[in-house]
């Protein structure tokens, strides 16, 4: 296994796709590759979990462990792009300033993709956003603006998300210095970076411009205890590694009442559907969307929920589960295979919106 290059095996995650149905959403799953037939968790994830992940971390989040998440850096992060430029630009936002980097900015006008990064509403590492971004730049040859918005528990919901929507208006309305086409607005989040694209999206439809797509990455689309509460640990398969899939899964779900605590002034608020768009009575107005889920992430099973919901709602949906991986897979860029694939999956999609 490990004897393959990374260009092999993210080529061998393009040629080679099964597809499933839950009820009556169809997902296209991507297996591990070379090892197609195998259970459990990717051989990548595994050496991780047990060799590499920070034993601190692997247990439920609490308000101690804020800085020292805060302070870490995700080392096993690669620039797989090549001759991306990147700049930074900082912009009012209402009373204060949001700092974004944009990548692939050149006199050529482009379409554009903002770029909401994960971290449980509460860390940023630049890094990976950086990497990410660089190689979704490079995909979609759009010019991607990542946006630093403010984290909690220092600035609570909806201080983020208002940074998120107020980068996108000023995008709109300055597009000369992005040499951006306005006319073709996408967003890219992952983990909750997902659910602020979609909060982006809904305050999106009081406003001049449109959004056209949206690529999400192991979305956190519901912070209320509607999903947790019919999640089962038997909607995984156990049959392999079940010591290190269930210390993963249990320590995301209790994790998520942490997450709550620290991004939420008012618990009533996580029935929002700005704060859960699972929740979110209309989908009908929602673009071409992708999602993405891990085999063996918590967040999966609210995942489908949301893809079928968009299913059901007339929503263009491509669905892709990656067998073998954890929650955020896409932050290995360069080490996991399988983020790159994504990256690219998504890329493609944007694309294909793009000539419609």
């Amino acid at each position: 296994m490990m004897s393959h290059t990374q260009e092999e095996l993210t080529a061998r995650l393009q040629e080679n796709t099964t597809r499933s149905k839950k009820e009556k959403l169809a997902i296209i799953n991507k297996e591990i590759p070379f090892q197609e037939d195998s259970r459990g968790l990717d051989p990548r994830v595994k050496e991780f979990l047990t060799n590499e992940a920070d034993p601190h971390g692997r247990r439920p989040l609490e308000i101690d462990d804020l800085e020292i998440t805060r302070k870490r850096v995700e080392l096993n992060n690669k620039d797989l792009s090549s001759g991306i430029r990147s700049e930074a630009l900082k912009i009012p936002v209402e009373d204060h300033e949001v700092s974004l980097n944009i990548y692939n900015r050149t006199t050529e006008k482009k379409p554009v993709l903002v770029y909401l990064h994960g971290g449980g509403f509460f860390e940023r590492d630049t890094d990976v956003m950086e990497n990410i971004c660089k190689f979704l730049a490079q995909e979609t040859h759009a010019v991607v603006v990542g946006v630093e918005y403010r984290l909690a528990p220092e600035y609570p919901y909806q201080d983020g998300l208002n940074d998120c929507h107020g980068a996108v208006r000023y995008i709109y309305e300055n597009p000369e210095k992005f040499h951006a086409d306005v006319d073709q607005i996408g967003l890219v989040g992952d983990s909750v970076g997902g659910n602020l694209a979609l909060g982006v999206h809904q305050l999106s439809l009081e406003e001049k411009w449109n959004i056209c797509y949206i690529g999400m990455l192991c979305p956190l689309v519901d912070l209320s205890d509607i999903s947790r509460n019919t999640w089962n640990i038997n909607h995984y398969d156990m049959s392999k590694d079940a010591e290190l899939i269930r210390q993963e899964l249990v320590t995301m779900k209790d994790s998520l009442s942490f997450i709550q605590a620290l991004y939420l002034t008012n618990l009533e608020d996580v029935f929002l559907p700005l704060v859960s768009p699972l929740l979110r009575a209309d989908k009908t107005n929602l673009p071409p969307t992708t999602i993405v889920t891990a085999e063996f992430d918590f967040l999966r099973i609210q995942g489908e929920e949301f893809s079928a919901q968009l299913l059901e709602a007339g929503v263009p949906v491509r669905h892709f589960n990656y067998k073998g991986m954890d929650h955020a897979f896409v932050r290995k860029l360069g080490y996991y295979p399988q983020a790159a694939d994504a990256i690219k999956e998504v890329s493609s999609h944007f694309l294909e919106v793009l000539q419609k």
